[in-house]
């Protein structure tokens, strides 16, 4: 996959309101994406940065998924920070989901060191998040980072934590790990059960490889998912039965 080329067509493309005929997605264009993180809270983050960059102790990371393709197995958790795809305008994305449409409960599988959690947090602190990390340090060292009441961290693979639910409904969830197509695929068909009509759905690195964008390309036309909107790294599905199937490709707002 040709990445740059995939960014100029996503660029070329790209809408932030013109051209935008869902009333839900205009709504969410035109106020959510004006969201901005409040002063102290920005501090919070800001020292969860700099702590996470300039933090040089390693770790053996554990991949149950597709391989980083820059890092070894042994990485500092600095290196992982810079590869985190939850920090900048994709971390911003995640705040204003979760304040915008303030989710009661939250699953991510992913945790990696909690840049993406912190967010989704911070956006809706009443939310109760279930947050899955396969890798035993990784989890280690979210668990130092994350102690918050709402926050639930467990050290499990995602095939096995989706297995081990019950009859629990999710109002917004973060896949943010494996990065493989297939699985990406499968998961989404073992957590359907675990949604309701309005579950926002978000999934990271859509376009992390061929499988993945080739997953993201299915998912999208699939009868289940009335809406999807893609932020380039970030898609978004949703049910909603109620609206005309349509897809959305929308700019990130600083």
């Amino acid at each position: 996959m040709n990445i740059v080329f995939e960014y100029i067509k996503y660029r070329l493309n790209a809408k932030y309101l013109h051209g935008i005929h869902s009333p839900f997605v205009y709504k969410f264009m035109s106020e959510g994406m004006n969201i901005q993180i409040k002063k102290e809270q920005q501090t919070e983050i800001q020292k969860f940065i700099e702590s996470s960059k300039s933090n040089n102790k390693e770790i053996q990371v554990k991949d149950y998924g597709a391989k980083s393709k820059k890092l070894k197995s042994q990485r500092t958790v600095s290196q992982i920070f810079k590869t985190s795809s939850s920090f900048g305008k994709n971390a911003l994305l995640l705040y204003r989901l979760s304040n915008y449409f303030k989710p009661k409960h939250i699953l991510e599988l992913g945790t990696s060191i909690g840049v993406g959690t912190l967010h989704l947090h911070l956006g809706h602190p009443e939310s109760k998040i279930v947050s899955i990390e396969g890798c035993p340090q990784t989890h280690d060292l979210s668990r130092q980072n994350l102690q918050r009441e709402n926050i639930k961290l467990i050290n499990k693979t995602f095939y096995d934590h989706i297995k081990s639910l019950n009859h629990e409904l999710f109002d917004l969830i973060f896949i943010d790990g494996h990065h493989d197509g297939e699985a990406l695929k499968y998961y989404l068909q073992l957590l359907k059960k675990h949604t309701h009509n309005d579950t926002i759905i978000v999934l990271d690195d859509i376009r992390w490889s061929d499988s993945m964008l080739d997953a993201w390309k299915e998912l999208i036309k699939e009868k289940d998912f009335h809406l999807s909107m893609d932020f380039f790294r970030m898609g978004i599905l949703v049910k909603r039965q109620q609206q005309e199937k349509e897809h959305f490709i929308l700019k990130l707002k600083k």
